[in-house]
């Protein structure tokens, strides 16, 4: 399958906040309890995406049909799982990848993910850090399995996180 990345803006604000409650819906009805604040969130959640559209770090994910299956946003720097390892240099870090549950299944995140890394790597970036919340173990193998190293652990008020990392270059 083919995808395309489109630019998110501050008019997608509701879209955005609308995948993350479907996504947060999809992963309860699996009992598994990461994002459940995303079905009501809480004002530093919706900040943290309006912050992320004031910086043009969110995208969507397009089939080539042009419908939106999934979104991702990809940041330059992520003090707030990394501390000060989040200000390196030629490092970046995707964050709340997402696809629509009719999508589950297809190796979208695996093409998404793919698909940033061959753009990263044009750009001179060197490595891709993620993080996982730890109590999903199939979502941190799935990381594991697509070559990412866990790092570190990162304590949040929402989870413990997993931290991930992977040369690219």
């Amino acid at each position: 399958m083919k995808i395309h990345f489109q630019k998110a803006n501050m008019t997608d604000l509701k879209q955005i906040l609308s995948f993350f409650k479907t996504a947060s819906k999809s992963l309860e009805k699996k009992n598994v309890s990461q994002w459940s604040y995303w079905q009501d969130p809480p004002d530093d959640k919706i900040e943290w995406v309006t912050e992320g559209l004031n910086k043009n770090e969110f995208y969507f994910a397009l089939n080539e049909s042009g419908h939106k299956i999934g979104m991702f946003r990809l940041l330059e720097n992520d003090i707030l799982y990394w501390d000060e390892k989040g200000k390196e240099k030629g490092v970046r870090y995707i964050h709340s990848l997402v696809v629509k549950p009719e999508f589950s299944g297809l190796g979208i995140g695996k093409i998404v993910i793919q698909e940033v890394i061959e753009r990263l790597k044009t750009k001179g970036i060197g490595k891709l850090r993620l993080d996982c919340d730890a109590s999903n173990e199939l979502l941190c193998q799935y990381y594991t399995n697509l070559g990412f190293l866990k790092v570190g652990r990162k304590q949040t008020s929402y989870s413990l996180n997993n931290l991930y990392e992977m040369y690219i270059n």
